[in-house]
């Protein structure tokens, strides 16, 4: 091929390639590969410059404003790095073309001098052209990141403002159910109080004259048993009463075996006929630090989503045992529906209730987490759909 030939076929060849290249670059960047579409690119533009400039020459070629566009078009998209590579590529393309002017020469004048005269002018040049480039793009990335920092704390102070606005809701909330509880609280007392008045005529069959048979001394136990759970839930009408009004905890300490003793009669009114309660306690005393009310609201919460759990009946079990010298484990379990692992992990928290709207606030299990966690306890829970609930509370013992 002529050397006429070959000029115009590395022309068409380069101006082909960079037409194909830049068709490339628009199918990667429709993709999503913006950064590979720059690369083979810039990498097509320098490969067409030094062939073109190994071609033509030095002396020849047009001027060089394509290969600034190409070392500021690497630098602003590819970095630092990619700028200095482009830059030494594009004196590697100048040495090519002058060295093609020295080939091509004629013998006699030839001049080393003259032909790579201009590379150390083209050297500078582009070195300051580089490194200005490279300032400007440290001082761009620097105020990137700079905007970037700041939108993460703007989105922190918006999280953290929405954090507040709920918390500012949810203690709304519980301030109108505090107020609301009051107020059923104090009327739900008198009717304990006449309750309790009633209980008391079961001491007549104390006295000397009294002559009990079987069954009044059976209505007398039942009274008993009615006296207790009225004042159980004369305790527990008192903390509502003061609900709202951020009293301090009533911490006594109290047996945790005869405290859930205590609590068969009112299950057995918690519950229907079909579900077997299976209470199962030490024959020891374990003392532990808790409000005796609180305590009977936190099982009273857990057992009545249990008997929702179990529509058809079922076993509802209390066990106390050891968990080491210095804690005790009381476990809460039901056979029932169970729960999915979604539910499972929001079961405390307040307002989540899978409850329909007439049979649930969502409320019952934060406060009996809360009440445990008062007392430096622990509770979880663990569930299967098929396969029942299981609650594990864990309290400091006294010794």
């Amino acid at each position: 091929m002529s050397g006429k030939g070959l000029s115009i076929a590395v022309d068409l060849g380069t101006d082909l390639a960079i037409t194909i290249s830049s068709w490339v670059g628009f199918y990667l960047i429709r993709g999503g590969r913006f950064r590979r579409a720059v690369e083979q690119f810039l990498a097509t533009q320098l490969v067409s410059g030094l062939l073109a400039y190994a071609t033509f020459g030095y002396r020849v070629s047009p001027g060089d404003s394509i290969l600034i566009i190409t070392l500021a078009l690497g630098g602003l998209m590819l970095g630092r790095r990619a700028l200095w590579i482009i830059y030494l590529s594009i004196l590697l393309i100048f040495a090519t073309g002058m060295t093609s002017d020295y080939l091509h020469a004629p013998a006699q004048t030839r001049s080393v001098f003259a032909a790579y005269n201009a590379l150390l002018f083209r050297t500078f040049s582009y070195a300051l052209i580089a490194i200005i480039l490279d300032r400007s793009i440290g001082a761009l990335r620097d105020a990137l990141a700079e905007s970037d920092m700041h939108r993460q704390l703007l989105q922190l102070e918006m999280a953290e403002r929405e954090r507040t606005q709920e918390q500012l809701l949810h203690s709304q909330k519980m301030d109108a159910i505090g107020r609301l509880a009051q107020g059923v609280a104090h009327d739900f007392n008198n009717v304990l109080n006449v309750i309790l008045g009633f209980t008391r005529e079961r001491y007549r069959m104390d006295e000397p004259e009294a002559q009990p048979n079987a069954d009044t001394q059976a209505l007398a136990n039942s009274l008993r048993g009615v006296e207790t759970a009225a004042k159980r839930a004369h305790d527990i009408s008192r903390r509502l009463l003061n609900f709202s009004r951020n009293d301090a905890t009533d911490i006594q300490t109290i047996d945790l075996v005869e405290a859930v003793r205590d609590m068969r009669l009112m299950l057995h009114q918690l519950f229907s006929s079909s579900v077997h309660l299976d209470i199962q306690v030490p024959d020891e005393t374990v003392l532990i630090k808790f409000d005796a009310s609180q305590f009977t609201l936190a099982i009273l919460n857990i057992a009545s989503n249990a008997r929702d759990a179990m529509p058809s009946g079922g076993t509802f079990g209390m066990m106390v045992t050891r968990a080491g010298p210095a804690t005790v484990e009381l476990t809460l379990c039901d056979n029932g529906v169970g729960m999915s692992e979604e539910v499972r992990t929001r079961i405390f928290e307040p307002y989540f209730t899978t409850k329909p709207i007439d049979r649930g606030t969502g409320v019952g299990l934060t406060v009996a987490y809360n009440i445990v966690r008062s007392v430096g306890g622990y509770i979880s829970v663990q569930s299967r759909i098929g396969n029942g609930t299981s609650f594990r509370i864990r309290l400091p013992v006294i010794a």
